[in-house]
């Protein structure tokens, strides 16, 4: 079972920062002029207008890249769009890999003062497919020992752990991970470039 969109957000270590959302807006184009990240990146899109909605967007053709606020907590979420892995652990590690690169481009962006700066020690990773994975203890379960693998290559074994939240249907799945070990964006980055 592989699901056909995954979504991780990593947060900003002051998550209600008072970042200008606009300003990621020409970052976000430079990368598409500088080919900066994997895959082919098509278009910047503003949606800072919708209540909580995706902020500033990067669209790329199977991925996008969006600076988000939902909750009160600011972060890049990454959102693979297309089936093109094998299976679900290379799903997430692909999709944590990816996340982590565009991390650690923003946080050599020399445009922000302070510059960025994002926590490693919470991921929300979300499955954004309700048809194979509503938000139930029963999908928990179905991806339990794929999520557990994957954290044990990025954090090292009992370095992080994964726990549904809000389990109501009318919400997507989304598990919260928690790390008790301390580690940087760069870090983490090379662990998932070494499992890829």
């Amino acid at each position: 079972m592989i699901p056909l969109r995954t979504q991780v957000k990593i947060f900003l270590e002051d998550a209600s920062s008072s970042v200008d959302l606009a300003s990621f807006a020409p970052v976000f184009q430079h990368w598409i002029q500088d080919k900066a990240l994997e895959g082919q990146l098509i278009d910047v899109a503003d949606y800072r207008h919708v209540f909580e909605g995706p902020g500033v967007v990067l669209i790329g053709h199977d991925s996008d890249y969006s600076m988000e606020s939902r909750d009160g907590k600011l972060g890049l979420l990454y959102t693979r769009k297309r089936m093109v892995d094998p299976d679900l652990p290379s799903t997430l590690r692909n999709s944590i890999r990816l996340a982590l690169a565009a991390c650690q481009h923003l946080e050599t962006e020399s445009s922000f003062r302070p510059r960025l700066k994002f926590r490693t020690d919470e991921i929300e990773i979300r499955f954004a497919d309700r048809l194979q994975l509503p938000n139930t203890p029963e999908s928990f379960a179905l991806v339990r020992d794929d999520l557990r693998a994957v954290l044990d290559e990025l954090y090292g074994e009992e370095g992080a752990y994964a726990l549904p939240i809000k389990q109501d249907k009318r919400y997507l799945f989304t598990v919260k991970v928690r790390a008790d070990v301390e580690t940087t964006i760069n870090k983490l980055l090379f662990q998932a470039s070494a499992t890829k």
